[in-house]
């Protein structure tokens, strides 16, 4: 994968694209570790320890707290069904 190096003040910056960052568990704000390899290559690194998993479970947490006070409807798959003609 390419990605464009960019302008942000005084300083370069390269977008992290949002499928990395999901499977990476990055959020915005996060800290990483930014270093130059003996091969001359850059390396970033995570400095926190969570993993995918745990990441989607506290999202998921977090947005099934946001549903539990919200009505239960008819899902709309089963609008759907219904309403096709056979």
């Amino acid at each position: 994968m390419q990605l464009t190096i960019s302008r942000w003040g005084n300083s370069l910056a390269v977008r992290i694209p949002a499928e990395i960052a999901r499977n990476l568990a990055l959020e915005e704000g996060e800290l990483v570790e930014c270093a130059t390899t003996p091969a001359g290559t850059l390396e970033l690194v995570p400095t926190s320890k969570r993993t995918r998993d745990e990441w989607l479970r506290a999202h998921f947490a977090e947005v099934n707290a946001h549903l539990a006070g919200q009505p239960i409807t008819t899902p709309s798959s089963q609008l759907l069904r219904e309403s096709e003609r056979y």
